[in-house]
């Protein structure tokens, strides 16, 4: 049966992104022999989408030809589900409930991306280590896999993610819990940027992005910096002092001078009187005591001895201890052999230990020197704590072998400079250059069973390669 009613629809598809404007041209013929009345539905559309038909009703004789307008605007926020619609522009008679004709309309509607991340809180004050609350939203028309990642400029801060990716449905967020570490400054505070970004699976898709800071606390305490300005305010002070001193001696000698000048040549030239034996006598012990005197009389400098380090056949090289302390070491005592040693208190909880940054030298058992954690006043305390051995990024080292004061009681967790990691229980890397060198070693306590307590982190010996 051939119905009294033909319908065709122009464009006969459109392809389309949230917030577009569309425009159909429908175009109705009356093939029936009375005159009719016809409205138009368009059916199909994605939610919130707004529709306008000029003409609302085409009036149309037998025979006629009629075209209605259909003005589409798709919704912005929230934006509707990317994906194909099919559309039907629904064509009906208002009189005769049996007349009426549909026409499907594809429509492709793009997906949008709109990916946030934001970081709670924005700023995390600590010190080798701190945690976010991560909140990332969707707010695209698609769902997505992101996956999660943090970089700072200098690429010191190691990142690590719960869960690493998430998957999001439109207009939906999730959380997740950012944790980093980095290497501790030693005698200042360091901020770092970090730039987290959200990235979607999809090929060519732009990820989301966040910021966040890293305040970190110095390894040290203040103290060395107070020590230090109070030196320089006392050789101020006695330079102070004898400064004038020196320029009023100066001026007498320069009278002096003035006056033996004027007394004539023959005194200018007369030799000076010769000692007498008795004063000659006299003036040797005197002078011979002076020199002894000297060097007790001299300040004694606050500074441990720099340590030294003798040089093996493989161009490796023995870190002496016993150069310095003994007791609680400066921030720089090991600065001269390319690295800096700290307790870093931020790895493993100990109790009471909290603060505890510092390392020391004591004699061990056998009389000999051994480098130890400690906390900043005391050698005795805090001897469990990790010790991070943290070398110079001029300075990194090409391989390492630590030698504990009680064998197999200590592991190294040995982090290089492609930012990769790895935990040696030997305490010896032979060879890190496929890595670009060693970046620092953190040295900790083994794992214990039974509740027994940790060992010491002790170290009577440090073998330091080149990289080559």
């Amino acid at each position: 049966m051939t119905l009294p009613l033909r319908v065709t629809v122009a464009p006969e598809r459109a392809d389309a992104s949230p917030g577009d404007a569309l425009t159909f041209d429908v175009t109705v013929r009356n093939a029936s022999d009375i005159v009719e009345h016809y409205a138009l539905e368009l059916l199909g559309l994605p939610d919130g989408a707004t529709v306008r038909t000029e003409p609302e009703v085409a009036k149309l004789r037998p025979s006629e030809t009629g075209t209605l307008t259909v003005r589409v605007t798709l919704p912005v926020q929230p934006p509707a589900p990317a994906g194909t619609y099919v559309l039907g522009a629904l064509v009906k008679s208002r009189y005769r409930d049996d007349v009426s004709r549909c026409v499907e309309v594809p429509l492709q509607l793009a997906a949008v991306e709109e990916i946030t991340v934001r970081a709670t809180p924005e700023v995390v004050t600590g010190g080798r280590a701190g945690r976010y609350t991560l909140e990332i939203a969707n707010g695209g028309n698609a769902p997505v896999r992101l996956y999660l990642a943090a970089t700072d400029p200098e690429r010191r801060v190691r990142a690590e993610f719960q869960p690493a990716w998430v998957d999001l449905p439109p207009a939906t967020s999730a959380q997740a819990l950012l944790s980093v570490q980095a290497p501790l400054p030693w005698n200042k505070e360091k901020q770092r940027q970090l730039t987290i970004t959200a990235t979607p699976d999809l090929p060519g898709a732009a990820a989301g992005t966040g910021t966040a800071t890293f305040v970190q606390q110095p390894r040290f305490a203040s103290k060395f910096a107070k020590v230090a300005g109070i030196g320089a305010a006392v050789t101020l002070l006695a330079a102070a002092i004898a400064v004038p001193a020196l320029v009023v001696n100066a001026n007498k000698h320069e009278k002096a001078a003035q006056n033996g000048a004027a007394n004539g040549p023959q005194s200018a030239a007369a030799p000076p009187p010769a000692p007498s034996a008795a004063a000659s006598s006299a003036a040797a012990p005197s002078a011979s005591a002076s020199a002894a005197e000297s060097p007790s009389s001299a300040p004694a400098s606050s500074a441990s001895p720099s340590p030294s380090a003798s040089a093996t056949g493989d161009g490796a090289r023995d870190v002496d201890l016993s150069g310095v302390g003994p007791g609680v070491l400066a921030s720089d005592a090991f600065r001269n052999q390319g690295f800096l040693a700290s307790a870093d208190p931020g790895t493993v909880v100990v109790a009471g230990c909290e603060d505890a940054r510092s390392v020391a030298i004591v004699t061990g058992p056998d009389g000999k020197k051994v480098l130890i954690s400690s906390s900043a006043d005391d050698p005795t305390k805090c001897n469990t704590v990790p010790m991070m051995i943290d070398f110079g990024a001029d300075a990194l080292a090409g391989s390492i072998k630590l030698t504990p004061l009680n064998p197999d009681t200590l592991e190294m967790e040995v982090a290089y400079r492609d930012l990769t990691r790895e935990v040696r229980p030997d305490l010896t890397v032979a060879n890190a250059t496929p890595h670009g060198g060693i970046d620092y070693v953190l040295v900790r306590p083994r794992a214990t069973a039974g509740g027994a307590a940790p060992a010491q982190v002790a170290l009577t010996g440090i073998r330091l390669g080149p990289l080559r």
